[in-house]
């Protein structure tokens, strides 16, 4: 009887050990996915970063192109009113 409840003990502790590698595989598999996952969104972020920079850049460019063409208007208006009145 106790040989074959040794057996029984050497199947059971097999199936435990089996049920335990089987969830360290899963969760080394969860682990992986969830590195990739935050590679992917710290990619994500360094190019959303990158666009707004590109954004602003531009937008300080128009700006500063639109102040010089309604600045030289501005001159050319006065330019022109002064010399009606002079005239």
């Amino acid at each position: 009887m106790t040989n074959d409840q040794d057996q029984l003990d050497n199947i059971s502790a097999a199936l435990v050990a089996e049920q335990f590698s089987h969830a360290v595989d899963l969760l080394k598999a969860e682990t992986r996915r969830q590195a990739e996952k935050i590679i992917n969104l710290e990619e994500k972020a360094k190019d959303f970063e990158s666009r707004i920079r590109t954004l602003t850049e531009t937008a300080t460019q128009f700006k500063f192109l639109a102040s010089l063409a309604m600045g030289g208007g501005g001159l050319s208006i006065i330019a022109l009113i002064k010399v009606l009145i002079s005239t």
